[in-house]
């Protein structure tokens, strides 16, 4: 009885790019790039020569190799038409398509065949098989400076208008309500700080701990988080401390930066944003491939989300679309229960409908077109008239398995 009462009032939600878009103009997948480029030219007039000089190359070499990818991908259109030259400006779509990038470097460094030397005295290391013709540490060069470039374009996002926190204060989140996020940075964290219903320790499931400069900052809200948010795919602000030599088997510590003060925090003196301690965040770059074994921790994260899907009788998820190609995310929602209601919000209409309904069969799925950009309102609106809609329905419904699917389209 017990599990049924948390279950009948248990709300996931669920949030992905098109939210961070939306509040703080953060980009999506296909506009990584651009930004990228952008970002690019503002480390151009650095003061620093010797940072500006890094970010250049760095880009650079993100450029050479999509360049070089592209080149040979043209040289065999021209083999197959025999040997012609082929007079057409063609894109091939690497630059807003940056994950799949990301996935052909890890395909073709930590994954790829290696070449087998039998010959006794053969001084030969290991050497994997090259379809690219690029070396294998340049394309871990370029996935470091991946890894920078994104780290940029995210360390800045502000929600200036406040859009999250007022939203959340008008959802009155519960202790049993969770929220789950694919997004590396720290817009709903900082949302829910605002209205004092998150704390950096005991508000993040599977990552616990500060860095040890902040040790007699923990003390006093370790478990007082009212909300709990789980990051699949990482933070911006989590980062491995110790020798340097790190142990992946250890959870990264949270770094705080800059935090503005408050009643609640009233002891956090810096906010999320600076790079962290000289070191990357810890997060799995956008790529097909969901390499745990490189960030164990994440892996109890991902089990955690299965088993709170797994109770959940309520799921919203807004502004992530859950793409053919992202197999772990589907796999994700194959815990819900048969008579979880959803409510799905995203600016793809017809695509995402498509593809969820060929997903959930049975679940009861509603769809709404609103975008956070044009305010809260709408959102809270529909929002709370969904959820007094399916709170109708589980006290009138004698079958509570049964399926009834509603398809609504509001575009604001």
């Amino acid at each position: 009885m017990k599990d049924a009462m948390h279950r009948n009032n248990s709300t996931v939600f669920i949030f992905g790019a098109g939210v961070s878009k939306a509040v703080a103009g953060a980009p999506v997948m296909k506009e990584l790039f651009l930004k990228m480029k952008q970002r690019y030219e503002q480390e151009k007039k650095l003061s620093d020569p010797l940072v500006r000089n890094s970010r250049i190359n760095e880009f650079k070499s993100i450029e050479a190799v999509i360049n070089k990818l592209e080149g040979r991908t043209k040289k065999g259109l021209s083999e197959s038409k025999g040997g012609k030259d082929i007079k057409i400006k063609a894109d091939t779509g690497i630059r807003e398509n940056i994950e799949w990038l990301i996935t052909l470097i890890d395909m073709n460094t930590d994954y790829v065949p290696m070449f087998g030397f039998e010959k006794l005295g053969v001084d030969v290391s290991p050497f994997g098989v090259n379809p690219l013709g690029i070396s294998r540490e340049k394309m871990e060069h370029v996935r470091s400076c991946l890894n920078r470039y994104l780290y940029l374009c995210l360390s800045d996002l502000k929600d200036e208008k406040d859009i999250l926190s007022k939203f959340f204060k008008e959802q009155r989140l519960r202790r049993n309500d969770y929220l789950i996020t694919f997004n590396y940075d720290v817009l709903i964290e900082n949302a829910l700080l605002e209205i004092n219903q998150w704390s950096p320790v005991g508000g993040y499931v599977g990552v616990e701990q500060l860095e040890s400069r902040y040790e007699g900052v923990d003390k006093f809200s370790t478990g007082c988080s009212p909300c709990k948010i789980l990051k699949l795919h990482g933070s911006i602000n989590w980062v491995q401390e110790g020798p340097r030599k790190i142990d992946i088997d250890n959870p990264p510590v949270i770094t705080l930066h800059k935090w503005d003060s408050s009643p609640f925090f009233p002891k956090y003196e810096k906010i999320l944003g600076q790079k962290p301690s000289g070191r990357p965040p810890v997060w799995i770059l956008p790529s097909y491939f969901k390499i745990f074994s490189k960030n164990p921790f994440l892996f109890t994260i991902w089990r955690k989300a299965q088993r709170i899907l797994a109770q959940a009788k309520h799921l919203v998820v807004l502004g992530y679309s859950f793409p053919e190609e992202d197999s772990p995310s589907q796999l994700l929602l194959a815990s819900l229960p048969d008579d979880c209601s959803i409510l799905i919000v995203d600016l793809e209409g017809d695509g995402i409908e498509k593809r969820m309904n060929s997903i959930l069969r049975s679940p009861d799925i509603s769809y709404k077109r609103w975008d956070l950009r044009h305010g809260y309102n709408k959102a809270v609106l529909d929002l709370n008239n969904w959820k007094v809609n399916q709170l109708r329905s589980g006290l009138c419904e004698k079958n509570p398995q049964k399926s009834v699917r509603r398809k609504e389209r509001d575009l604001m």
